[in-house]
């Protein structure tokens, strides 16, 4: 816990694995859990899903009692066949074939939404918060998934969702510290905000699904609404299920998509703060992005490769979700001769897989260069941004795509320099689920060179 508090819990693990071997069993108040970075192991636990089951005791899906997303979203559903048959139709959503016809729709929402942006913004003088700014950004992308209805009902509410969003990525996680802290946050004014924000979202969820409900009876399933996705999954999950559960199923995926969305803006702000202090690499994503041809996917992903590896590299470094949790559904006997109990608790980290010195030369180095093969050299199982196995991230070339379009449309007008003063200040939070940036995340935007 005093690791966890202070930042340090994953360099901890990191020490220990490397010390002991790459699965160990710790104590845990007064349970043992498990932390691997064996890749035979972490195969096991991502594929073998009737053995290792997602855990649902997990306390981040609500904030002091207030629902946010639940367990029974098409990302955080623990159960199995509600999970299989919600995934089945969400995922055609967001396939490479697919975001090849929503590539134009998509790619007009970055760049209105980067013009928005900018109005605020004085050149050469006004500090820009990049968690801010990106999360912004990308509250505003939502509508060209379908939420904006044709009224820029999301789009033009973005700075307020952003607002309800960050409040939610900062309390929530905090509800793992100790009893006397958490019982001090809970009468917090900010945190007391944050929970009425939350409501204020799930309302919008609702106005929103109402009406998609009457869209899709109306004129049947759009491929391009995600919404219409959700409400097709969820009147497959049970027919015996009563009219309010599958409600609550359906906001909660709304809810989930205003959330992972910023899963995205996360990974850019971190990737700028990364950028901004490596000069050789942002020269050479500069020279790229500034010939970029983004004519479709396609041409896109071919012009782009260094931007693709160097996103791939800030994955490595400081993936989004640092970590995964399993519970064993019968005993199970590792390699190394460990016994993990039924209903035992495995935990691996990607903050720990991405920096093993056995799978990864120089490890702590940033270097894009690496994925210049792509995954050609990398052994599987050790680079696990989007994790592996049947419950992949579903929304990885919708991530990879939207964030291409954000680096275009920031690096090819504008150049991006520290705030002065903070040129060597850099540091991150590995402490909760979500890695963010805490230092070094204030930027000063400039018109980009002519010819540059």
């Amino acid at each position: 816990v005093a690791a966890q508090s202070t930042n340090t819990l994953f360099d901890l693990f990191r020490g220990w694995i490397l010390e002991h071997g790459d699965t160990i069993c710790f104590w845990r108040n007064t349970a043992p859990k498990w932390i691997t970075s064996d890749p035979d192991v972490i195969r096991a636990m991502l594929t073998e899903i009737t053995i290792f089951k997602k855990t649902d005791a997990i306390p981040n899906r609500t904030l002091f009692g207030q629902r946010i997303t639940g367990t029974s979203s098409f990302l955080t559903v623990t159960d199995g066949q509600m999970w299989a048959t919600k995934r089945k139709i969400m995922s055609p959503y967001f396939t490479k074939i697919h975001l090849t016809d929503m590539f134009e729709n998509c790619h007009d929402y970055i760049r209105r939404g980067m013009e928005s942006m900018m109005t605020d913004v004085k050149l050469g003088e006004t500090n820009v918060d990049l968690v801010w700014f990106y999360g912004e950004l990308f509250q505003f992308f939502l509508g060209s998934l379908g939420f904006d209805m044709g009224t820029g009902l999301v789009s033009e509410n973005a700075k307020f969702h952003n607002k309800v969003i960050q409040g939610i990525l900062k309390w929530v996680p905090l509800q793992f510290g100790a009893t006397w802290q958490v019982a001090k946050m809970r009468f917090d004014p900010e945190v007391n905000e944050t929970i009425s924000l939350i409501v204020k979202l799930r309302n919008i969820c609702g106005q929103i699904l109402k009406k998609k409900l009457i869209e899709y009876e109306e004129e049947g399933a759009k491929p391009d609404d995600i919404a219409h996705h959700v409400i097709s999954s969820n009147k497959k999950v049970d027919v015996n299920k009563g009219v309010n559960e599958i409600w609550t199923y359906m906001m909660d995926d709304m809810m989930t998509i205003f959330l992972v969305i910023d899963n995205m803006a996360k990974t850019l702000s971190i990737m700028m703060v990364r950028l901004m202090r490596e000069k050789r690499v942002y020269d050479k994503l500069c020279e790229e992005v500034r010939k970029a041809d983004l004519t479709n996917l396609q041409t896109m992903d071919k012009s782009l490769r260094y931007t693709e590896m160097v996103i791939l590299e800030i994955l490595r470094l400081h993936p989004t979700l640092m970590r995964g949790i399993r519970v064993t559904n019968e005993e199970v006997k590792l390699n190394n001769g460990l016994t993990i109990p039924k209903k035992g608790m495995i935990f691996f980290g990607q903050l720990i897989l991405h920096k093993h010195p056995n799978y990864w030369k120089n490890p702590l180095e940033f270097w894009p260069e690496r994925f210049e093969s792509g995954s050609k050299n990398i052994t599987p199982f050790t680079y696990l941004p989007f994790v592996a196995g049947p419950r992949v991230c579903m929304g990885k070339h919708l991530a990879m795509m939207s964030m291409k379009m954000s680096i275009v449309h920031t690096l090819k007008n504008y150049d991006i320099t520290p705030v002065p003063g903070t040129e060597k200040d850099m540091d991150f939070d590995y402490r909760f689920t979500i890695v963010r940036p805490t230092k070094g995340h204030d930027a000063i935007f400039t018109a980009a060179e002519e010819g540059a």
